[in-house]
């Protein structure tokens, strides 16, 4: 049978013989990904695709933020620059055939790989800041007794981006999952109930009104994240879709899940958000009046604003919510979270018309490699 295969250096098309051994395996799948390459189909193979091809796509992804169509219709100049529409079209299964292999590399990386017995959960195939302070991981069993409060309090960020906007999509039902919830993408269906059982009632901040909310073609505005202040790595299962505009209800979801992601509970948090004077004054009550949003036992949170935006506000919030006056804020201008959106906005552009899943973990993907470079880029101390 004729079989097209696609690697790094081009599209060939060859003639294949199946094994027909005595005690060969019948399925034609698995001789295939034997010989390092990754059928389109399983029952009856007609294109391949080399692991290095997919390996390469991936990291062009990340690194050039180049679209699938962008990095196909490399291969096929590749293969005939004078004459590319000569080469087979095999786009669709490289949308599909990656978001497997993606997914795939993902579980094995995390130690899912071979495991059949447990499936990761919330926040499992991501990276969290290696410095940030975690019990269990780089802090003693002593710490509580070692260190004053204000050492080992955790300092977040939280911002919202517009660019990030998604498209409502045609069929919705056909959509299909790898990773929901599983990276930094909160799970959809208890934030669609959170979503559904709020009512905001708060006086709405500028950010809120943004030009985007009305347009009715948009499942998502913008998303919502919250990120380590002083390292800038973004907190696993912590970033939300706004729906329309950024809202209380949003970032409220995003910051009980950042708070709660550490597995031994720290007692008190700062948390610096462009309109901290806003969000904290009934933030208590909004999580005590809600069943999906949860603080752990007596969490305190310190509220503050970003060094740049704190010169918009009036002056009543300087001496309240300036970082300068908080113990244990350190040299921080609570602003981080902007320099991740730069290189975040180049993608946002090619996830806006892909489907709910395929967005979702595209975005994790990007946010994954963000904390994988924060980390090994991480000085010593």
């Amino acid at each position: 049978s004729n079989l097209v295969i696609v690697h790094s250096t081009g599209v060939y098309s060859h003639s294949v013989s199946w094994c027909q051994c005595p005690g060969a395996e019948k399925a034609r799948h698995l001789h295939l990904m034997k010989a390092r390459l990754f059928p389109a189909s399983i029952a009856r193979p007609r294109s391949a695709f080399t692991f290095d091809v997919l390996d390469n796509f991936l990291i062009d992804a990340l690194e050039c933020k180049t679209s699938a169509m962008s990095f196909y219709q490399k291969l096929r100049r590749f293969t005939n620059n004078a004459f590319p529409d000569t080469i087979p079209d095999r786009y669709r299964e490289l949308m599909r055939v990656s978001r497997i292999w993606r997914d795939l590399v993902n579980r094995k990386r995390f130690g899912f790989g071979h495991d059949t017995e447990r499936s990761p959960g919330p926040g499992d195939l991501a990276l969290y800041c290696p410095a940030c302070p975690q019990p269990g991981i780089n802090l003693p069993t002593s710490w509580r007794y070692d260190y004053e409060e204000w050492l080992v309090m955790r300092r977040y960020v939280v911002d919202g981006n517009f660019t990030a906007q998604h498209m409502k999509m045609k069929i919705p039902e056909d959509d299909v999952s790898l990773a929901d919830g599983k990276g930094y993408m909160v799970t959809e269906g208890p934030y669609q109930a959170h979503i559904d059982d709020s009512k905001s009632t708060c006086s709405n901040h500028r950010a809120v009104n943004a030009t985007n909310i009305q347009r009715s073609n948009l499942r998502a505005t913008g998303v919502g994240a919250t990120a380590c202040a002083r390292h800038g790595c973004f907190v696993p299962h912590a970033v939300v879709d706004f729906q329309k505009g950024e809202r209380h209800m949003n970032m409220d979801y995003s910051i009980c899940n950042a708070v709660k992601y550490t597995p031994e509970h720290i007692g008190s948090t700062l948390i610096i958000y462009d309109v901290a004077c806003q969000w904290s004054i009934h933030f208590a009550e909004r999580v005590d009046q809600s069943y999906h949003l949860s603080l752990p036992e007596g969490t305190e949170i310190l509220p503050a604003v970003g060094k740049f935006h704190l010169s918009a506000h009036k002056l009543q919030c300087f001496p309240r919510f300036s970082l300068n006056f908080m113990t244990g804020a350190r040299h921080i201008d609570g602003e981080i979270l902007e320099t991740l959106w730069a290189p975040f906005n180049k993608i946002s552009p090619t996830a806006r018309s892909m489907s709910l899943a395929h967005r979702k973990e595209v975005l994790d993907d990007h946010m994954r490699d963000s904390n994988w470079k924060k980390m090994v880029g991480i000085g010593k101390s």
